[in-house]
């Protein structure tokens, strides 16, 4: 059983997409209240206070929803858990509201695409699947609009790991760590441990996937990838170009078959899957010459 949602009324801080889209979602569910220190469009039934930092309206709430975008330290989030009042991210609070299962990607290079993979994978089995997360369709938006069956893979960025609470994926796929973000975190072990928070909360049942060496925590199975033969297909097969996106398929075949699917779809996926726009994106032939979009 997931946990329920705090009662509201609600404050969304950060009313940008994933902002937006929660505050959407939780019409249904109470009082919404939106803030923004800019100027964004408040969603049709939020009332919105624009170009404020909404500590006043603390006074008037029960709950606050934080976009990833929106740092710790903001005043309104800071002085909320001062007060004691709940804090969620919307990743959080998407997950405490879909019963799917959940196929979480993070890292620090490659996500998008092995998240877009994994969906891939996920059709060439027959199974439905909807892709979303930090690779541009806001997890809540996907509350009430997909079905329960479908597996949900999502692309979870540090800005999203860090608001977690009691978030644990079915299977979660960390791809690889090196610095990032550390005008947002601080220090890499602040960054690391934001990342490593999507493994915190499974257990035995669940799946934990992630390169040799890397020490994890939560007690799910942990599945080990980085051996192209382990690759349900030759290597030379692969669509994808580069050694870094071997390295992508190979996180997404072990995320995939320890999840379930079978070793055919992932393989016919591998060979078909050909990235995402404007990373090694083939443009097209002219003259024998190959034209390769990376910008």
């Amino acid at each position: 059983m997931r946990p329920s949602l705090p009662d509201g009324p609600y404050l969304i801080v950060g009313l940008a997409r994933s902002g937006a889209a929660a505050a959407r979602t939780l019409l249904s569910h109470g009082e919404v209240v939106g803030v923004d220190r800019g100027h964004p469009e408040p969603p049709p039934g939020v009332e919105g206070h624009l170009g404020s930092d909404g500590v006043g309206l603390l006074e008037h709430v029960a709950c606050v929803v934080k976009s990833p975008g929106v740092p710790n330290e903001a005043p309104v989030i800071a002085t909320a858990r001062e007060r004691g009042i709940p804090v969620l991210g919307e990743l959080e609070l998407a997950w405490r509201l879909l019963p799917n299962r959940f196929l979480a990607v993070t890292g620090t290079n490659g996500k998008t695409t092995t998240t877009e993979l994994l969906g891939a994978i996920h059709r060439e089995a027959g199974m439905a699947v909807a892709v979303a997360g930090n690779v541009g369709t806001p997890l809540s938006s996907l509350v009430e609009a997909v079905d329960e069956r479908t597996v949900i893979v999502c692309e979870v960025s540090s800005f999203q790991a860090e608001d977690s609470e009691a978030f644990a994926p079915e299977t979660a796929l960390l791809l690889n760590l090196a610095e990032d973000h550390l005008d947002r975190h601080g220090t890499f072990d602040a960054y690391r441990d934001a990342k490593l928070r999507l493994f915190a909360n499974q257990t035995g049942e669940h799946v934990a996937v992630a390169p040799p060496g890397l020490e994890l925590p939560g007690s799910a199975r942990r599945v080990v990838f980085g051996d192209p033969a382990d690759l349900p297909l030759p290597v030379e097969e692969v669509r994808l170009r580069g050694r870094h996106n071997l390295e992508n398929a190979m996180g997404a075949s072990a995320a995939a078959l320890a999840s379930g699917v079978p070793a055919d779809a992932v393989a016919r996926a591998l060979r078909t899957f050909t990235g995402v726009p404007h990373r090694l994106e083939e443009v097209g032939t002219v003259g024998g010459v190959l034209y390769v979009n990376d910008s």
